[in-house]
C-alpha cells in the first residue's frame, strides 16, 4: 500500500509540474485566443498512455478536447521508464515529440507536434489547401504520406478531392483501415465503393471487421446501406447471437434491429421465463414497451403481492401503480391494500398527498372510498 501511494503522489507531482509549464506558455493568451490554445500545433498538451501487448494507447488532451491513438511500441521507441525522458514519433507530416515518464504501462507526459514543412508544400502543390494545424496533425495520425497517394490510385482512386482528402485524414482513414475495406468488398462481392462511401462507413463505425462478424452469423446478403442502418441501431454480432439464444433458432436482421430498438435483451427475456416459461420474444418487447422490469415485479412481491402475472404488471404500470404509491398509501393507515383499490385510486386521482391534506383541514374520513368519492365531487387539494 506505501508503494501505491509513493507511486501515485510521483504521479501527481509530475503532472502538476507538466500542466504548470503548459499552463505558464498560454498564459498571455487573450480570451479571444481561446480557440486557439490546447490545439497539436500551438502550445504544448498532454497525454497519458498505456502499453500493452506491444501497443501504446496515448490519450491527447487539450483545453476543451481529448483524442485517442493507438500505436505500434516499436515505432515510438524506447520509451522513458521511471525516470523522465522524452521519445517521439516520426512520419513524412511531421515529428510529435513526447516528455513524461512511464512507471509500469502506465505513462504520462507533455506533446508537441512540428509539421514537416516540405510535406505540406507538397500536398499544396497537389492541390489541397486549408492545412492547417489540426488537419496536418490528422494527416500525422494517418500516416499519409507519398505512398499514400500511389497506394489510392493502385484502387482505383486517382482523383481525390480537397474534401475527400480531408475526409479520409480526419476520420484516421489509414492505409491498413483501407486495406481491410478493399479486401472485404472484393470477396464479399460489394464491387468498387466511392471515397465517400468509405468514409460514410467510417463515420458511423462500420468497420470491415464489423460487416465480417456480421457475415459469420450467416447473413450474407445485406447492403453496405443495411450495413449502416443496423450499426446506427447497436445491432452486432454479440447482439444477434444473444436473440438467437432468446429464440432458440433464427431471426431476422431486421427482427434483431427491431428488437433492438425496443431495449430487448437476453437478459430481460431470461428473467421474463424464470415467470413464464413460454415467454415469446413479441410478447417480451411487449412488456418492455410497457415499462415492466423484473424490478417493478420484485418490488410488488416484497410488500406480499406475490401472484402477479405479467400481464396483470403491465396494467398496473400502464396505470401508474407503484411500489412506492403503496407504501405511501399504507403508511397512512390503510393496510392490505389490494391492487384493485390502489389502481382505483389512481384512476380517480387519489393520493398520499391529497389524503393528507384532507386530514389537514379536519375530514374525518374512514375508508378509502370515502376519498374516491370526495375526490369526484371535484373537491380539491
Amino acid at each position: 500500500m506505501k508503494k501505491m501511494i509513493v507511486s501515485c503522489l510521483f504521479a501527481a507531482v509530475l503532472m502538476t509540474a507538466f500542466m504548470s509549464g503548459a499552463l505558464a506558455q498560454q498564459k498571455t493568451k487573450d480570451d479571444d485566443d481561446d480557440q486557439e490554445e490546447g490545439h497539436f500545433g500551438r502550445s504544448p498538451g498532454t497525454w497519458d498512455g498505456i502499453v500493452k501487448e506491444g501497443i501504446v494507447n496515448i490519450q491527447f488532451y487539450g483545453k476543451h478536447w481529448s483524442n485517442g491513438r493507438n500505436f505500434d511500441a516499436a515505432e515510438l521507441g524506447t520509451l522513458p521508464v521511471d525516470k523522465i525522458g522524452e521519445f517521439n514519433l516520426s512520419r513524412e507530416a511531421g515529428k510529435m515529440t513526447f516528455k513524461g515518464v512511464f512507471q509500469g504501462h502506465w505513462g504520462h507526459g507533455t506533446y508537441k507536434f512540428e509539421e514537416n514543412a516540405a510535406f505540406k508544400s507538397y500536398l499544396q502543390q497537389k492541390g489541397y489547401s486549408g492545412l492547417d494545424d489540426e488537419l496536418m496533425v490528422s494527416v500525422f495520425f494517418t500516416n499519409i504520406n507519398k505512398g499514400y497517394f500511389d497506394f489510392l490510385k493502385e484502387n482505383g482512386y486517382a482523383q481525390i478531392s480537397n474534401g475527400q482528402f480531408k475526409d479520409l485524414a480526419e476520420q484516421n482513414m489509414s492505409r491498413k483501415v483501407l486495406e481491410e475495406y478493399f479486401t472485404l468488398f472484393k470477396t464479399e462481392g460489394y464491387g468498387h465503393q466511392s471515397l465517400d462511401k468509405l468514409v460514410e462507413l467510417r463515420e458511423h463505425g462500420v468497420s470491415a471487421k464489423y460487416i465480417s462478424s456480421i457475415h459469420a452469423m450467416g447473413y450474407k446478403d445485406f447492403s453496405l446501406d443495411k450495413a449502416l442502418e443496423l450499426r446506427d441501431h447497436g445491432v452486432t454480432a454479440n447482439y444477434i447471437a444473444e436473440v438467437r439464444k432468446m429464440t432458440n433458432g433464427n431471426v431476422t436482421l431486421d427482427q434483431a434491429q427491431n428488437l433492438r430498438d425496443h431495449g430487448v435483451s437476453s437478459e430481460y427475456v431470461a428473467s421474463l421465463k424464470k415467470m413464464d416459461p413460454n415467454m415469446t420474444l413479441e410478447k417480451a418487447q411487449e412488456l418492455r414497451d410497457h415499462g415492466v422490469s423484473i424490478a417493478f415485479i420484485n418490488s410488488l412481491q416484497s410488500m406480499g403481492y406475490k401472484n402477479v402475472s405479467l400481464d396483470r404488471a403491465m396494467d398496473l404500470v400502464d396505470h401508474g401503480v407503484s411500489a412506492n404509491f403503496i407504501k405511501s398509501i399504507t403508511e397512512l393507515g390503510f393496510k392490505d391494500l389490494s391492487l384493485d383499490k390502489a389502481e382505483e385510486l389512481v384512476n380517480h386521482g387519489v393520493n398520499a398527498a391529497f389524503i393528507r391534506k384532507m386530514k389537514d383541514k379536519g375530514l374525518k374520513l374512514q375508508t378509502l372510498d370515502d376519498y374516491i368519492r370526495l375526490r369526484d365531487t371535484g373537491f380539491k387539494d
